[in-house]
């Protein structure tokens, strides 16, 4: 929905005015780009102690026009905080953020925004309709255009039957379906959508994700908060990894992934004696499946190795599959690599 909340000040760090805007000949903030986000930090002190807690340190990346960008992190990371400074719902302590060329101070940044957040609030007195006919003439559309949003939109996210049921009666997944339709009711050029895939089955998650690339085949920007990372694989261009706070890495979702190390699968009958070789020590693994063999080698240049000690130990290979690196395994590694098992703190 379009957020009209009033615009935020920074106590730390240098600010820009409403009136000192971005040079028309900088391309990072209003040519190419639907977000720039530089060094965004939120700290949190406690109203008794005055024990400071960091939020998000230091968080830039910017999000090019058109573009799919997934924003992903466990529970805890920074990305709710991150994403309710951007909307204007949370003061910043020291950071700049411009949204499509406007910065974020600016109450005209949020007029082309459609947001979702993670558990938006619903009026349940109402209906269908009426929720988004009002999610709609706030977001700037006359009662004759609202009206007839709201109907569209209700049919596209499948609740068109439920126009006139009361919120109250709705399920969950309905709630989140018509939360993206309120999103979306304005047609807004940026789209913010914090766990849009929450308490979707699976022909939901699929309805979303033909939602979300629907929105960029007419032009629009999205941003995807998520933890379901085979559906930001799918959808996203380039992710960013935030843990604990900090942005550990930004790059393609391609490049994250033809960065992994290739592993190879090989698929042996039944389930023969074997012991491992000192060589292979760290690289080879095995593990049983289905009455079968599973060795799996996380060095791929070996593969030719392996194949002739399980010829020469008189084996019987079934198959030998190369397996790529999944976003799911990058993040995993990313997470252990920062340490994220430790305590986290909870996000604002």
């Amino acid at each position: 929905m379009n957020v009209t909340a009033g615009g935020v000040s920074v106590k730390a760090g240098p600010t820009r005015t409403e009136t000192d805007q971005p040079n028309v000949q900088d391309a990072r903030q209003v040519g190419d780009l639907a977000l720039d986000v530089r060094g965004l930090t939120k700290v949190y002190r406690h109203p008794w102690t005055m024990k400071i807690t960091p939020g998000l340190s230091d968080v830039s990346f910017t999000v090019r026009r058109g573009e799919i960008f997934g924003y992903l992190g466990p529970n805890g990371a920074g990305k709710t905080t991150t994403i309710k400074i951007l909307t204007g719902l949370l003061k910043p302590t020291a950071g700049e953020a411009w949204l499509l060329g406007k910065s974020f101070h600016d109450v005209e940044s949020r007029r082309k925004l459609g947001f979702l957040p993670e558990q938006p609030y619903f009026y349940d007195y109402l209906n269908g309709v009426e929720y988004l006919e009002l999610a709609a003439r706030l977001s700037g559309l006359s009662a004759r255009d609202a009206a007839k949003a709201a109907r569209h939109w209700l049919g596209r996210v499948g609740l068109g039957e439920r126009a006139r049921m009361a919120l109250r009666k709705y399920s969950k997944g309905m709630l989140q379906r018509l939360g993206l339709a309120a999103a979306m009711v304005h047609e807004p050029e940026l789209l913010i959508l914090d766990e849009p895939m929450s308490g979707l089955d699976p022909f939901g998650r699929r309805d979303v994700r033909d939602l979300v690339l629907e929105q960029r085949a007419r032009g629009a920007t999205v941003v995807l908060s998520s933890h379901i990372l085979p559906d930001v694989e799918a959808l996203c261009d380039r992710v960013g990894i935030v843990l604990r706070g900090k942005l550990e890495r930004l790059a393609s979702v391609g490049e994250l992934v033809q960065g992994g190390t290739p592993r190879v699968e090989l698929r042996v009958d039944g389930t023969p004696l074997l012991e491992i070789p000192a060589t292979f020590a760290g690289l080879l693994e095995r593990r049983e499946s289905a009455g079968d063999t599973v060795f799996t080698l996380h060095d791929a240049s070996r593969q030719q190795e392996v194949i002739a000690w399980l010829v020469q130990q008189r084996a019987t290979i079934h198959s030998v599959t190369p397996m790529r690196s999944s976003l799911e395994d990058l993040f995993m590694a990313a997470a252990e690599g920062s340490a994220f098992q430790a305590p986290l703190r909870r996000e604002a």
